[in-house]
């Protein structure tokens, strides 16, 4: 229940960033509802019958090739997006400039997307072509066929609507990409601290006690120098960095220390 709250709660901010923001400002950012936006200015078709228009002949090829139970959720997120794009179709849109169009639509659009990601579904369109292409042509990766469709519709929307909204379209579509990632993998990024140290003993014990994180030893030897040292992996918040560099070069001031940005934690890892 909680997964399809989140899935409806992102097709409700997906249908109003279109019908408010994106399709009255003419931005085609790609998929199904990018191929929407040039057919309602070319022949007035509500973007929630072209929705199904592209969709439907998508799902049944899907379901064909790779089952129902491959696309239930897709076609479940598929007549929703459609039932509430039409409900938000009469609210009046927001009347501003294009590059508020632009951010706002990316911003709004993206998070809906993400929220959709999030619960484990898709609203079709590029991605599920992408996927029925893929079966035929597997040396093909799908996001790179994913890429090529949206750039396709993008250029269409070129001829089409002018070059001016396209270009401003591209600022939606990098903005939805960026959020996207904020709601799928949140914005305080953990970061991971790999220390190689002939002193690891002691630097895991101050940080263990310091920090209250926990630590993972490992064995290592060096390729050049032959030389046995220890290697410590520790997952620390990007503001705890600073204490933690204070705490190994107050120990060992020639320790190794290399730190990567982690995107994602499962485990007990907050305080």
């Amino acid at each position: 229940m909680k997964k399809w709250i989140t899935i409806t709660a992102g097709l409700v901010l997906m249908s109003l960033a279109l019908n408010l923001l994106l399709e009255p400002h003419s931005l085609v950012i790609g998929g199904a509802t990018g191929v929407g936006v040039i057919l309602k200015k070319l022949f007035n078709i509500p973007l929630s019958v072209t929705n199904l228009m592209v969709n439907i002949p998508l799902l049944i090829a899907a379901i064909k090739i790779k089952g129902f139970y491959f696309v239930k959720n897709t076609l479940i997120s598929t007549l929703l997006l459609s039932a509430i794009l039409e409900i938000t179709s009469f609210i009046p849109p927001i009347k501003t400039d294009l590059i508020l169009a632009a951010v706002f639509g990316g911003l709004i659009s993206g998070t809906g997307i993400g929220l959709i990601f999030k619960g484990n579904a898709t609203t079709g369109g590029s991605d599920l072509l992408a996927t029925i292409i893929h079966v035929f042509y597997p040396h093909i990766t799908t996001g790179r066929i994913m890429l090529v469709i949206d750039i396709l519709i993008v250029v269409l929307g070129i001829f089409v609507l002018g070059t001016t909204p396209a270009l401003y379209a591209l600022i939606s579509i990098y903005i939805m990409s960026k959020i996207i990632d904020v709601v799928l993998e949140g914005l305080d990024f953990a970061k991971a601290v790999f220390i190689t140290s002939r002193n690891c003993a002691a630097i895991g014990l101050a940080l263990t006690s310091k920090l209250t994180r926990g630590a993972t030893y490992i064995d290592c030897k060096g390729m050049y120098t032959k030389e046995e040292k220890g290697m410590l992996l520790i997952v620390v918040s990007a503001r705890e960095i600073g204490k933690l560099k204070e705490i190994v070069n107050d120990i060992d001031k020639n320790a190794f220390v290399i730190v990567n940005d982690v995107r994602e934690i499962q485990g007990n890892f907050r305080k």
